[in-house]
């Protein structure tokens, strides 16, 4: 990663606070994506997925699903920021992958939580943008889908996000054990993609 590139560079703690801030505010519209968790899980599926997305095309795609509406942004200094903000994470996560794709980590294992309800909303918000970035290129990840075998490496993904009701006949401890498979999975499914897929640039 080239630090001397400012859309290179890591988004500090601070950062990511007010980019939180703004996610959760007014001015975001009602179908958005409503948690860093949310962003962060979404992007790593673009990241780890078969296709490079111009940030033309994912950005938008947060705001509404339909691209018909977007932020009120209170200025035009303030949709810079945001935009960038963005543009610095999905790089960060890229620079994750090309560097030291084992040692992922998704955001929600990377916060504090004031208690576990708290931790289990942010991971399922995390696994719920992972399948909205899966969503937005959705026919590329056919055939991972097709295989049995690789098709699973998605399982934790769409159960721990309650897009299915599997969720409800799973114990405590096994859905533990599936948030802890989860980054493993998902390293699992960008070393699938990661042969021929082009260098990002974002």
């Amino acid at each position: 990663m080239n630090l001397s590139d400012p859309l290179q560079k890591p988004l500090s703690v601070e950062e990511f606070g007010k980019l939180e801030s703004f996610l959760f505010s007014e001015l975001m519209p009602e179908e958005s994506f409503s948690s860093i968790e949310m962003v962060d899980g979404y992007m790593t599926a673009l990241v780890v997925g078969p296709e490079v997305v111009s940030s033309e095309v994912w950005i938008p795609f947060i705001w509404n699903q339909d691209k018909l509406d977007e932020p009120r942004f209170s200025s035009e200094d303030e949709g810079k920021m945001v935009g960038e903000y963005l543009v610095r994470h999905m790089n960060a996560l890229v620079a994750q992958f090309l560097d030291d794709a084992d040692g992922f980590v998704p955001l929600f294992e990377k916060s504090r939580y004031p208690d576990k309800e708290e931790k289990e909303l942010a991971v399922e918000n995390w696994a719920l943008g992972f399948t909205m970035g899966i969503e937005l290129v959705h026919e590329s990840w056919n055939p991972l889908f097709k295989d049995e075998e690789t098709g699973m490496l998605v399982m934790p993904m769409l159960i721990l996000s309650k897009v299915t009701d599997d969720i409800e006949h799973l114990s405590k401890r096994e859905i533990s054990e599936m948030v802890q498979l989860m980054p493993d999975f998902v390293v699992k499914i960008y070393e699938y993609w990661k042969k021929g897929k082009a260098q990002p640039i974002f």
